[in-house]
């Protein structure tokens, strides 16, 4: 990740080395202006639904993250305070981008002027990591630049209509999704999810591959393995034992356990309670 503050302002680059789904707050208080900064390789998804390629995205500050992203995705974020945006719409005399504007959290943006402010975001970023210096003398013109770039996103003629179609089973996936997160720690089946959630194995399946690109027991294998990772780099080694953990999230069989670990994060089980600790 690259970070740059530009006083108020915050820049974030985030570079996925693999698919990644992203669960929740938002910085209280501040806006994330989000876009991605190449051709994505696979589809966004926020909220249950596909993002449109020209996209600027999550800037509802009453809503949590919500995102899907593919593999090698970059993504550029703008954190603005909302009374330093206020300010400015202020400023500028705009005073059509109210809560309401705000609470679509995804607008689709004419070519051309979200290009505008992708390559000028990737500059700064260039910037950041081949010459922080000079970034740092051109401060003022960046801030100068990045509110009225981000802005003239934001005008009727720029924003095609967008109507969003959130996936067919999208509510059949959150009620799988929810069944599985409360019972992690029990060896259960795609029967027991479909009749939890009084669905048949495809509907769930075509769901689960439409929104995640997973199989329903992928993505419980994916959202288990990911419990286990978070608890072992919180646990002190000379208390906690791997087994133990893998069994709280499901897994009774180390070897296979030890295989999918290794294989989804490139160390082993033993590696990542030491580097934590």
């Amino acid at each position: 990740m690259t970070k740059i503050q530009l006083e108020d302002l915050q820049l974030l680059r985030m570079i996925t080395s693999c698919s990644l789904y992203t669960l929740g707050p938002k910085p209280p208080g501040q806006i994330p202006f989000s876009i991605s900064l190449a051709p994505p390789q696979g589809m966004v998804i926020t909220h249950k639904q596909a993002l449109p390629p020209q996209a600027l995205f999550g800037f509802d500050p009453t809503r949590e993250v919500s995102l899907i992203t593919p593999k090698n995705f970059q993504m550029g974020i703008l954190l603005v305070p909302l009374d330093y945006f206020e300010r400015h719409l202020h400023d500028v005399d705009c005073h059509d981008l109210d809560t309401k504007f705000l609470q679509q959290n995804v607008i689709q943006v004419e070519d051309q002027r979200l290009e505008n402010l992708r390559d000028y975001l990737n500059q700064i970023f260039y910037l950041a990591v081949k010459n922080p210096d000079l970034l740092v003398r051109l401060y003022p013109l960046v801030l100068g630049d990045l509110l009225p770039l981000l802005v003239n996103c934001f005008s009727a003629a720029a924003c095609p209509r967008f109507c969003a179609h959130p996936f067919q089973r999208a509510t059949l996936v959150q009620e799988a999704e929810a069944f599985m997160l409360a019972h992690l720690d029990e060896p259960i089946t795609l029967k027991a999810i479909c009749q939890a959630v009084k669905t048949s194995k495809s509907a769930l399946s075509y769901g689960f591959q439409d929104i995640f690109g997973l199989s329903p027991m992928a993505y419980l294998k994916t959202v288990r393995l990911n419990g286990v990772r978070r608890a072992l780099k919180a646990s002190d080694p000379t208390q906690a034992t791997i087994l133990g953990i893998a069994n709280r999230y499901g897994f009774w069989h180390m070897g296979h356990f030890s295989h999918d670990y290794r294989q989804m994060f490139g160390e082993s089980p033993s590696e990542t309670l030491k580097g934590a600790w």
